[in-house]
C-alpha cells in the first residue's frame, strides 16, 4: 500500500495529540558541521533516511573564501543583521560575541534600528506562501527563532545584562519591550504565510541550576512570552520552546504559558519523570540525543539502547514525542550512522 502524502504532516501532529502515530517522527537540521566533517557519507544518509520535516541535502556545504589560514583553521568574523559582529572558530557552529552594536541601553533606545521585517504582501511574499501552501500538504512546517533573553546578551556582554535585570535598570526594561513589539510583527509575518510550528529559543540553564531566579523569570519574562505566544495559540498554529541546560525551577511556569513542544536538553532531566509531566500540561518533548556525551563519545549499542528505550516509552504515551538530529563536528561516524539508523529502526 502506498503511503498517503500527507503521512509527514499527519505524523508529527498525530504525535503532538498523543494521537498514536503510525511511527515516532523525526525532523533533521541542516548540520553544516556535521556534512562539512563527514561529507558524502552523511548527505547519502540523510538522502537514504529522509526526515519528517521540509528539509533537502544536495550539497556539502563549505567555509566562505579566505576563512581557512595556510595552517588548515577556520576563523572568521561576520557583522549579523542586528549588528553584532561574531567569532567563528568551527565551521557550521555557532560563534561568539566579537563586537557589540551599541554601548548601552541608553545609547539603543536612542538610535538603534530592528532588522527589517519583510511585508505580508507583494511578489515576494506571494511566491513564498505559494510554496509553504504546497509543502504543508506533506509536512508541518517549522520556522522562526524568536528569542528575547538570549537576544539581550548577544546584544551587550551577559553579565551586564544579568545584572541590570537583577537591579530591574530600567532603560534595559523598555528596549526589551521594543525587542517583544519588533518579534510581534516577526511572528505575525509567520502566521501570514502559513508556518505551523513557531520555534522560540532562549537558554535558561546552566549545566545545574537555572540562570535567575523564578520571581525574576515571571515578573519579567513570563508577560513578554504571554504576549508573544498569544497570536500563535489563537491561529491555531503551535509553539516549540528551545531552551538548554537545567531550568526545572521554571518548569511550572513555561508549561504553563501553553507551549506545544519542549526542546530541552535531555541529559539534564530524567526523561520518564519530565514527559509524564509534560503530558499532564498537553506538551510534546523534542528529543535531541545527549550531543555532549552519548552522541560524540558513546558507543553504537549505547546509542541504540537508548533510542529504542525513548521510542518504547512514547510509544507507551501514544506520542508526544519527535526526535531531532543534527549532528556536529565532533561525532565518530559509526556514532553518526548508529543514531540515524537507531531512530529509523525504532521509531
Amino acid at each position: 500500500m502506498t503511503a498517503s502524502a500527507d503521512i509527514c504532516r499527519r505524523r508529527v501532529l498525530d504525535s503532538l495529540r498523543y494521537a498514536g502515530p503510525d511511527r515516532l517522527p523525526v525532523i533533521y537540521h541542516r548540520s553544516p558541521a556535521g556534512l562539512y566533517v563527514h561529507r558524502e557519507k552523511l548527505l547519502r544518509l540523510f538522502q537514504e533516511l529522509p526526515p519528517d520535516n521540509a528539509v533537502e541535502f544536495t550539497a556539502i556545504p563549505q567555509p566562505p573564501a579566505g576563512t581557512v589560514g595556510p595552517d588548515g583553521k577556520y576563523h572568521e568574523l561576520r557583522k549579523d543583521e542586528w549588528g553584532t559582529v561574531w567569532e567563528y572558530r568551527i565551521f557550521g557552529l555557532h560563534g561568539h560575541p566579537h563586537q557589540y552594536p551599541f554601548a548601552s541601553w541608553d545609547e539603543a533606545l536612542a538610535s538603534y534600528q530592528f532588522p527589517e521585517i519583510p511585508p505580508s504582501h507583494g511578489p515576494a511574499f506571494d511566491a513564498e506562501k505559494k510554496r509553504n501552501n504546497d509543502l504543508r500538504r506533506r509536512h508541518a512546517l517549522l520556522d522562526g527563532w524568536i528569542i528575547i533573553f538570549e537576544r539581550l546578551h548577544g546584544l551587550r556582554p551577559m553579565d551586564e545584562v544579568l545584572m541590570d535585570l537583577a537591579s530591574g535598570e530600567k532603560s534595559l526594561l523598555s528596549f526589551l519591550d521594543r525587542l517583544v513589539a519588533h518579534y510581534e510583527r516577526q511572528i505575525r509575518y509567520y502566521l501570514d504565510v502559513g508556518i505551523d510550528l513557531i520555534t522560540f529559543g532562549d537558554d535558561w540553564g546552566t549545566q545545574e541550576r537555572t540562570l535567575v531566579s523564578p520571581a525574576l523569570f515571571r515578573d519579567i519574562f513570563v508577560p513578554h512570552y504571554r504576549r508573544l505566544f498569544a497570536p500563535i495559540k489563537a491561529a491555531g498554529a503551535k509553539v516549540l520552546f528551545h531552551s538548554c541546560g537545567q531550568f526545572s525551577t521554571l518548569i511550572d511556569d513555561i508549561f504553563g504559558l501553553g507551549i506545544d513542544v519542549l526542546w530541552h536538553q535531555v541529559a539534564r532531566y530524567d526523561h520518564e519523570k519530565l514527559s509524564a509531566r509534560a503530558k499532564e500540561s498537553g506538551v510534546s518533548l523534542l528529543i535531541h540525543p545527549d550531543r555532549q556525551r552519548l552522541i560524540p563519545l558513546g558507543t553504537p549499542a549505547e546509542i541504540d539502547r537508548t533510542i529504542a528505550g525513548y521510542a518504547k516509552w512514547h510509544r507507551g504515551l501514544g506520542g508526544g514525542a519527535i526526535f531531532y538530529v543534527e549532528i556536529e563536528n565532533d561525532a565518530p561516524w559509526e556514532n553518526v550512522e548508529a543514531l540515524l539508523r537507531a531512530i529509523d529502526r525504532h521509531r
